[in-house]
């Protein structure tokens, strides 16, 4: 009885200690900051504020507390069995979960502290228990979507290197997700055609995390060009027959499969048959979303929400017949 009574203080010990300690460190850096004569920005004048939910890291902060509890209780029965030799995998395993637990409450520390400010022309991005830094609107050359079934976006300076992300679970990502699309130039890929069949002016389409064109393409080696609609992903770029995804966002259709390679797929969760193998591969997620699925991949590609699924959707009922 006594060794549960001393682990779990000890584990709670830990967990007041290493959180106490991550914030000083930060709260320091704060202090040295204003040394410098660095402003350190209020939400207050923040247009949008965008913040993990509480939720997010208070499981993991709970989790990491478990982990230390079951780390103490077999540190101390290693030290009780000392004596007569304790099996080293019993070490090894309470060690793993002493660190393991440690870690977990640092990684809660820094989700709680994590947040983007956006201003008028420029965000203000704390990621972790990195300094708050600016970055400049200008700054952002590309826009990609996180590659998780919860969506989200990355942005990314023109020489590759990545400037802030945020996943769709977060507090305020709707409002940052339409800040973007209002503000940020995108040009997350080519869209070289300007003209669609019959040298039609229809202008390309261009969402927060994908682009998409409509234009005449071979879909065979020395065929003739047939209209199609190229979606721009990041760096893959997914060619779909203009009929396919029309019936797609009319909800005449499920699914639309592309003709490029990797075979890719456009998917409507709100169609999608949820017994499938796509049902599978998009549950959870909103009805009115449109995903994009590899057969080779358990999770989607790419997921096109909210005022991207909604002016895609417009964008395509809008392409001439």
């Amino acid at each position: 009885m006594w060794i549960s009574v001393v682990s779990v203080g000890i584990a709670f010990v830990a967990a007041i200690g290493i959180t106490w300690g991550v914030t000083s460190a930060t709260r320091r850096s704060d202090r040295r900051r204003r040394a410098r004569g660095e402003k350190l920005p209020t939400e207050g004048g923040a247009l949008v504020t965008v913040r993990l939910r509480r939720w997010q890291w208070l499981v993991i902060r709970v989790l990491a507390i478990v982990l230390l509890v079951v780390g103490g209780l077999l540190g101390l029965v290693v030290i009780g069995l000392a004596a007569e030799g304790a099996p080293p995998s019993m070490v090894v395993v309470a060690v793993v979960f002493v660190l393991a637990g440690t870690g977990g409450i640092v990684l809660a520390s820094s989700m709680r502290r994590t947040r983007i400010l956006a201003m008028e022309d420029h965000l203000l991005v704390r990621q972790g228990l990195h300094e708050e830094r600016r970055v400049n609107l200008r700054e952002i050359a590309t826009l990609a979507p996180l590659a998780n079934q919860y969506g989200g976006v990355q942005g990314r300076s023109a020489d590759g290197r990545r400037l802030f992300h945020v996943m769709g679970l977060a507090r305020g990502y709707a409002e940052l997700d339409a800040y973007l699309q209002e503000r940020v130039v995108r040009d997350s890929a080519p869209a070289p055609a300007a003209f669609g069949p019959a040298t039609l002016p229809v202008p390309p389409w261009r969402g927060v995390s994908a682009s998409a064109d409509w234009t005449n393409v071979p879909l065979s080696q020395g065929g003739r060009p047939r209209p199609v609609i190229r979606l721009f992903i990041g760096g893959d770029v997914v060619v779909l027959h203009t009929s396919d995804v029309r019936a797609l966002v009319d909800g005449r259709q499920a699914v639309a499969e592309s003709d490029s390679q990797p075979l890719a797929f456009l998917a409507s969760p709100a169609l999608v048959d949820p017994t499938s193998l796509r049902g599978r591969q998009v549950a959870g997620l909103p009805p009115e979303s449109l995903v994009l699925l590899r057969d080779a991949q358990e999770v989607p590609t790419a997921v096109l929400r909210d005022a991207d699924a909604r002016t895609f959707r417009k964008w395509v009922s809008g392409l001439p017949r």
